[in-house]
């Protein structure tokens, strides 16, 4: 397990798309587990139960669940329910009988540090999660935004607009410091960490598309 901050960790595995990143925030409330195919090794859990557990799981989509017991095991030796929108239900019991609590189109204000955004895109039920940290917000975004130099490339589904524009225009006005997109080329950090222009070239982007 990789610590990519003071709070935050990182897990990769080799994936398609070129590693898949699942992201540990350590919380004193609770620490949260954001899952993108990449399970915890044994070394990967032994870290984690000295960091304090895990309180909850949060999957983007029903595409970023863990396979071969992952979620069950987690849920077994710390407790902690699998979150995911209720759209993807059906989809996401086909591949976990963790036990789940689901949110719908209107999001969720879990708790003041973290907030998930309805996000549709491959699935209807596409999500986006903020974390607030130190005074630092992070965006975990499955798949769903990409920078390319300062342009950046927002995936979601057109036909949705009426529900994904609210959401599009309040995200341009929030603060954002770091994007962590759940899948990233090898050959790339895995991450960004954003300036006064790349904040900015987000928020027209979001603008725009709104």
């Amino acid at each position: 397990m990789e610590r990519v901050f003071a709070n935050l960790y990182r897990m990769g595995a080799p994936n398609r798309r070129g590693t898949s990143y699942s992201y540990l925030l350590v919380r004193k409330e609770g620490n949260l587990l954001v899952a993108h195919q990449s399970a915890p090794s044994r070394a990967d859990i032994a870290e984690i139960k000295k960091l304090g557990g895990i309180e909850s799981q949060w999957v983007c989509h029903q595409h970023d669940t863990l396979t071969d017991g992952a979620h069950e095991d987690l849920h077994d030796r710390f407790g902690c329910v699998l979150h995911h929108h209720t759209q993807d239900r059906p989809a996401v019991r086909k591949k976990t009988k963790c036990p789940v609590e689901q949110h719908g189109n209107e999001g969720l204000q879990y708790a003041p540090d973290f907030e998930v955004m309805y996000w549709p895109t491959c699935t209807s039920g596409h999500c986006i999660f903020r974390w607030r940290s130190r005074g630092k917000y992070y965006l975990f975004t499955s798949h769903a935004i990409y920078a390319q130099g300062n342009k950046w490339e927002l995936q979601f589904n057109p036909r949705r607009m009426d529900q994904i524009g609210p959401q599009l225009s309040q995200l341009a006005k929030a603060q954002v410091d770091y994007v962590f997109p759940g899948y990233s080329p090898a050959d790339e950090s895995g991450f960004y960490r954003l300036n006064d222009q790349t904040r900015k070239s987000l928020a027209k982007a979001m603008k725009a598309a709104a």
